[in-house]
Parts: C-alpha cells; sequence; structure tokens
C-alpha cells in the first residue's frame, strides 16, 4: 500500500501511530536554540547541537538531567522544563514535508508522544491538526517510551491490533518502544536519530530520510543531464548505469531505503519506453567486473546464477557504503517486476564486488535498451561542445610535475616533487563516504619514494570511496607518468624497480614501464581464492575498505601506464598488509626513477610505453 505517493507500507496495516517531536512537528531545529538560550539564562555553558539531539527523545526533564549531568538538581530541573515548554508553545513550529498529506490520506491517527496530554494537544491545536487520538506520558499506568506502552495504547485507542498499525518516529528510543509493542516501524531522519542510525536499527522496518513525494523520469536525451539522489550513493551510481546505457536523462529523486518499491518505480518509469522486440540479451563490464544479462518480457522477476562464482558470497559482500548486496537484488527484482519483465543474470566475474555490481546493472541498462525501438534511433538533439574530462599537466620538470585530472565525479590535483618533501592530502567526498585513512596510506607510498605530494580530490557528484581511491592513485600515477618522461630526457631512468632490494618483507611489489599496462596480485604459498578473500571485505583500523585499496594500485597502474605485480605471502591482517603494499609500491617507484645516464634520450621498456 502507498500511502500519498510518499510512504510504503504492508497492506494489513490499517491505522497510523506518530511521534510528534521531530516526526510531526519541527521541534528539534527549535530545540537546538532554545536549549543554549535557556542554559545561559541560568548561567550554564552552551552544549554542542549533537548533544541536543542525543536528548531529543527523552521527557523533558529526563532530557535535562542528562544535558547537565552533575549539575542537574531537581529545582533547576523543574525550572528549566517549565521554561522550555512555555517557549514551545510561544514559538511557532514548522510541520515537517509530507507529513499534512500522510495524516490527510484515509487511515485513523493517533499521536503517540512523551510529553503530556494537555502540551500535545495545544502543539497540534497551534499547527490545525486534530488526531483520532493523543497517548502522553501523564496517561495513567503507562509508562514512557521505550517501553511499549505508548504504543500499545495508541493501538488500543484506534480499535486496531498493534500489528495492524504503523508507527512513524525519528528517535531510537521511540523504535524500541514501537518494535517492543510488535507494530510496522517506520523511521524518519527529521528529528533525534539520523537515517543512517535508523536504517541500521534491527528496531525499524524502513527508514525515510523525510516524507518528501519521491519522482522518477528517465526521458530519451543528453545522458549528461542528470540528477539523482537516493539515500545511498552507490544505489544511485547504479541507476546512472541504466539511465546512461539506455540513452536517456534522468530524474530520481527519492527518501527511503524500500530498495524494493524504489526498483519498481524506477522499471515503471522505464517501461512505457520498452517498445521493441521481445527479448535481449547483453554482456555487461567494467574493469575486472562481467556479468551476462538476458532479458525476456514477463515474469517479473530477477535471478541471479554464478559461473565460478559463488552467488551467495558475493551478494553478502559490502558494496560502498551497503552492508551487503542484498539491497541491489531487491532493486533488481523490482526493476524487473516493474518493467514487465524477466531478467536472468550469469555473473562471470568477480574480483572487486562493487565492479561486478556495475557491470550488472550496466548489461541490464544494455539488455533493457534492446528491448525498445524509440531508444534505438532516438529523435532528440543533441547538444555539442568540448569533451570534458582528461588530464592536464599544470607544471612539469626533472624534478617535479603537477597535474590535474578531471572525470565526470571528480577533480583531483596532484604534484610530486624529489626536491621537497612535504606531504598534504585534502580528500573531499560526502560524510558517507570514508576515504580520510587514504593519505595515511599515501604518505607511506610517498616516504619510501621519496617524493614530496600535495593531493587535492574533491567529488563533484556522486561521492564514492572507491572512485575517490582509484581516482587519486590514478592521478598520481598521471604524474609520475610526465616526471618519468621528463626525467627520462633530461637524465636517463632506470624505468623498472622494486622493493626485493632491501629488508625481506612478506610482500614485495615490481613496478615496471616495460610492458603493458597491468596489475596482478600474486599469491606466495597460498591459493589465489585465498587471496582474493583476504583483500575483499576486510576493513582496516582507519575505516577504508581493502577492495577500494585494490582500486588505488589499479588505477595508479593505468595512469602511469604501467605495469604492476605485488608477490604477498599469508598476510591476513589488512592493516600490516596495506601498509607493506604501499611501501613496497613506494620503493619500487624510487628505484624506477633513479638516474641512469646510459639511458638517457631512450624510450623505457620494448613497448616505448614513454615514447
Amino acid at each position: 500500500m502507498i500511502l500519498a505517493s510518499r510512504l510504503s507500507l504492508p497492506d494489513g496495516v490499517k491505522g497510523l501511530l506518530f511521534d510528534l517531536d521531530g516526526v510531526i512537528l519541527d521541534t528539534l531545529s527549535l530545540e537546538y536554540d532554545v536549549v543554549n538560550e535557556l542554559l545561559a539564562r541560568h548561567g550554564i555553558d552552551p552544549v554542542e547541537r549533537e548533544v541536543v539531539r542525543a536528548n531529543f527523545p527523552y521527557p523533558i526533564p529526563e532530557s535535562w538531567r542528562r544535558i547537565l549531568g552533575d549539575r542537574a538538581d531537581d529545582e533547576l530541573i523543574a525550572q528549566l522544563t517549565e521554561e522550555l515548554e512555555r517557549e514551545r508553545s510561544e514559538r511557532p513550529l514548522a510541520v515537517h514535508d509530507g507529513v499534512l498529506e500522510l495524516l490527510g490520506a484515509g487511515l485513523p491517527v493517533a499521536v503517540v508522544s512523551n510529553n503530556p496530554a494537555a502540551h500535545i494537544e495545544a502543539m497540534l491545536r497551534d499547527a490545525q491538526i486534530e488526531p483520532a487520538a493523543i497517548v502522553g506520558n501523564d496517561a495513567e499506568g503507562i509508562r514512557s517510551k521505550p517501553a511499549p506502552d505508548p504504543y500499545l495504547a495508541g493501538a488500543r485507542a484506534l480499535g486496531l491490533d498493534p500489528s495492524a498499525a504503523a508507527a512513524i518516529e525519528d528517535s531510537l528510543l521511540g523504535a524500541r518502544s514501537a518494535r517492543e509493542a510488535g507494530c510496522h516501524v517506520v523511521g524518519v531522519a527529521t528529528g533525534a536519530a539520523t537515517f543512517d542510525e535508523l536504517t541500521a536499527s534491527a528496531d525499524v522496518d524502513v527508514a525515510y530520510e523525510r516524507f518528501a513525494e519521491p519522482g522518477i523520469a528517465f526521458t530519451p536525451g543528453d545522458v549528461r543531464r542528470k540528477d539523482l539522489h537516493t539515500p545511498n550513493e552507490f544505489v544511485s551510481h547504479m541507476l546512472e548505469h541504466i539511465a546512461w546505457r539506455l540513452g536517456c536523462e534522468v530524474r530520481i529523486g527519492w527518501h527511503c531505503d524500500d530498495w524494493l518499491w524504489l526498483g519498481r518505480a524506477t522499471g515503471e518509469a522505464i517501461a512505457p519506453l520498452l517498445d521493441g522486440p521481445d527479448s535481449s540479451q547483453a554482456l555487461g563490464m567494467i574493469d575486472d567486473g562481467s556479468a551476462e544479462v538476458r532479458v525476456t518480457r514477463g515474469g517479473g522477476t530477477a535471478t541471479l546464477t554464478g559461473a565460478g562464482v559463488d552467488i551467495g558470497w558475493f551478494t553478502s559482500l559490502r558494496v560502498e557504503q551497503l552492508a551487503d548486496g542484498r539491497p541491489l537484488v531487491q532493486m533488481l527484482n523490482g526493476l524487473a517486476h516493474g518493467a514487465g519483465t524477466s531478467f536472468d543474470i550469469t555473473v562471470t566475474s568477480l574480483e572487486d564486488p562493487h565492479h561486478t555490481w556495475e557491470a550488472i546493472w550496466r548489461g541490464v541498462g544494455v539488455a533493457l535498451r534492446g528491448l525498445s525501438s524509440t531508444l534505438e534511433k532516438p529523435d532528440v538533439e543533441i547538444e555539442l561542445g568540448a569533451p570534458a574530462g582528461g588530464v592536464a599537466t599544470l607544471d612539469l620538470n626533472p624534478d617535479g610535475a603537477h597535474v590535474r585530472r578531471t572525470t565526470a565525479e571528480s577533480v583531483c590535483e596532484v604534484a610530486l616533487s624529489l626536491a621537497d618533501d612535504a606531504f598534504e592530502c585534502r580528500i573531499e567526498t560526502s560524510d558517507s563516504v570514508n576515504s580520510q585513512g587514504l593519505a595515511q596510506l599515501t604518505e607511506v607510498f610517498a616516504k619510501h619514494a621519496g617524493l614530496g605530494a600535495r593531493i587535492d580530490f574533491a567529488a563533484t557528484r556522486l561521492s564514492s570511496s572507491h572512485v575517490a581511491a582509484e581516482d587519486i592513485g590514478n592521478t598520481i600515477g598521471a604524474a609520475l607518468r610526465q616526471l618519468a618522461s621528463e626525467r627520462m630526457a633530461a637524465t636517463g631512468i632506470e624505468g623498472a624497480g622494486s622493493s626485493l632490494n632491501g629488508t625481506p618483507a612478506p610482500i614485495r611489489v615490481g613496478v615496471s614501464f616495460e610492458g603493458r599496462k597491468f596489475v596482478r596480485f600474486q599469491p606466495v604459498g597460498w591459493s589465489q581464492d585465498e587471496l582474493r578473500r583476504a583483500i575483499i571485505g576486510q576493513t582496516l583500523s582507519n575505516g577504508l575498505f581493502s577492495e577500494d585499496l585494490d582500486d588505488f594500485v589499479d588505477g595508479f597502474a593505468g595512469g602511469m601506464g604501467c605495469s604492476v605485480i605485488v608477490h604477498w605471502e599469508r598476510v591476513t591482517d589488512p592493516d600490516e598488509a596495506w601498509r607493506l603494499v604501499f611501501a613496497g609500491l613506494g620503493t619500487a617507484v624510487k628505484q624506477l626513477l633513479a638516474a641512469n645516464r646510459s639511458r638517457r634520450g631512450v624510450i623505457a621498456g620494448v613497448k616505448g610505453t614513454l615514447a
């Protein structure tokens, strides 16, 4: 059941139980300001916004007690509680986006709050909201949230069993109360808890950023025209692949983690374009990921099988900001259903899970395009312009190189110097992406390479940890390629190097211009599958994902146009292993750049990579 085009509910839901503060009314924004105003009035130092947010779900006296800590006494708490209630009642409060539409959608509503009933009634009256019932924290025999009592009473007031009611909460405290009562629990990140906290909670069935109306549109046209927002940037990236392969402009505004619904809504938006054959097939690929996709009309499901790939393991693996691949499977099933098709997907290559998922979604996009006569020969005019992106050399001499690399997703500048060992690194991504630890490992590389480095990366569209790692690696490689060319002309260089020339280490790295672009992680003393499982899905203590560091090395080799091989003994601790990889890569580069006058002015390697 889709309520007011904004909220997806199980079909058995017959009533809504709304929390008040942070769900119906934007009391949290007011709270941030008023709490510190009142503290200042009493000569108490202000507190951080996070302190206010964390204590917001509790009854007002308990919230003050937690905020004040050792400074709390009953008289002060009573005074602050009275003052806060008065300020709340006297100041205007906004109703959150989409809430009035849900309140008026036809299901009976009870408001269930950790506030006194008279306080709730006054606030709702000011907002011109009249629910069927109100449950406050002063009702006899009802314990405050997180006890289940308020939601049990709310369902009873509507004449419903709790299992037939959906509770809408902004806090983990309230979600616990609703879960214990047996309700379907909807979390909304307009109050005490963040979207990520709600998504991660076992007490929340579905999480919303807000109740804005979603919108999805695919229009044949310029694929550069795109505006995608979902709560997860990797999900947005998969939908971008669909639009790109269909040849469509795309506009998506999506605000919840009901991934099946998102897939179905996407399929429904695409379905009118599928006016061609009844079946199609495609091979989707990107880097080391590949999949074969077969699409037929009817059925409405997606089936994934593996050809040399353990599908259970694959779908259990973390993918960027997703804890595992199940949301993407749900989206594929929803997409197939909404488009009136079936997907038969064979996963054929797995090195990095995000590359394999990209290959799947690319293949789905290509195969869906094969069902369309309209998209095969779209009647559109594309405004031509200069191609975007590429690598620009900003400064170059035998002791240093400064390059800028731009893509549709990012801008990265790298300046390397053999004459200055200073190191700076700025990585700008969205809050959902953890890439800051990459600076630490890059500094290990630079130190062992004998290089100073200044690195500046900014995600300009979708943020992604693997894009940040790969783009930074690629730009460092591009700067080294320019530096190596300049040094070859000035002094000659070795052109190849390795870390197998000093203190023995269980992980050794070789880098060479004397061949094609190539990367291999070669196990020594254990199997390729064992090594692959050590590289995929591990998390370093600084929060980096091991599979993203694999992408750094791959990007490095691509930007430099060189071969990289890593001989890897059985080192499974990710912190130790990747420190050794980056140190070995730096040591190998230092030897590669070392002067060799006998090679001055000649090409570096039999394939003439630097010619």
